[in-house]
């Protein structure tokens, strides 16, 4: 009897040692409800996005733009103004009007906002001087001026006739407006402006060049040439015009005074001449 007994409880011990483990391997490798395993996944997902998504743009790029891509092509420098207008202005910071305080304390307070290109105020201080001695040119002829960089270029030529009316010791009004002839596409009024001034100013290279400008534009060749040709006579080193000679002479079929004047104007510093001497000049393209 006592044999059966520790054969049952053998029996007994061995199913509860099975329960047992079969409940620790439970413990050990836990299953994850639907919403918990959607979750993960979702994890696991969203992390493996991430480390392919930086390979993949790069897949993406062409290898030329990410590595062999090629500078920009240099810009030309601007034609205009050859004669720059915050030097002309500053000129008259020390202004003097014996006979008005007020005329002389408008312009000099114009003239500092213009400098620090407070434009606005600078009108109004230089339309005070005009209104303060509507005789005295420098209030209309500096107000031309701060038009002039505000694009206002109709109502800085009437500023610029006002100062030469008014018989402006200096015949830079003419320049002035013969550049604000030239923005506003009046090109023989320009022509003629820049005329008047070289009558007074003959030797400005500056406006030798911007003639040569407005008469290449109204296809006036030889005369151009002529121009730019006095320009770089008045200033040896004046690479805008051989630059420009340069084009119309080879335009002209002298190809070798065009190249010539571009092979000049490149070692002067014109960087984009040397795009013209490829196409123009290169005698074995590729």
């Amino acid at each position: 009897m006592l044999y059966i007994y520790i054969i049952i409880g053998t029996i007994l011990l061995i199913f509860g040692l099975l329960i047992w483990l079969k409940r620790g391997n439970k413990e050990f490798s836990p299953k994850l409800s639907l919403k918990e395993r959607t979750e993960l996944e979702k994890m696991v997902e969203k992390e493996v996005k991430e480390e392919v998504k930086p390979k993949e743009k790069t897949e993406d790029v062409p290898i030329a733009e990410v590595e062999f891509s090629e500078p920009a092509e240099p810009k030309s420098k601007p034609l205009f103004p050859s004669k720059q207008s915050q030097p002309e202005v500053s000129r008259f910071s020390t202004h003097i009007d014996l006979e008005n305080s007020k005329v002389q304390l408008s312009i000099r307070n114009g003239v500092n906002n213009f400098i620090s290109e407070d434009y606005k105020v600078a009108l109004e201080e230089f339309s005070l001087a005009t209104e303060s001695n509507p005789k005295d040119p420098t209030g209309f002829y500096l107000r031309g001026l701060t038009k002039l960089r505000l694009k206002n270029y109709e109502s800085a030529i009437s500023d610029f006739s006002e100062a030469i009316n008014l018989k402006m010791k200096e015949p830079n009004a003419l320049y002035y407006r013969a550049l604000a002839y030239y923005y506003k596409n009046d090109i023989d009024n320009a022509i003629l402006n820049f005329k008047g001034y070289i009558n007074h100013e003959s030797n400005s290279p500056e406006a030798y060049f911007d003639l040569g400008v407005c008469l290449k534009g109204k296809d006036k060749v030889e005369e151009a040439i002529k121009n730019f040709a006095l320009a770089i006579q008045k200033r040896p080193a004046y690479e805008l015009a051989y630059f420009e000679r340069g084009l119309l002479r080879h335009k002209q079929g002298d190809t070798e005074g065009g190249c010539s004047d571009l092979k000049k104007a490149f070692g002067l510093g014109h960087l984009e001449a040397e795009n013209y001497l490829n196409e123009l000049c290169n005698p074995n393209p590729q």
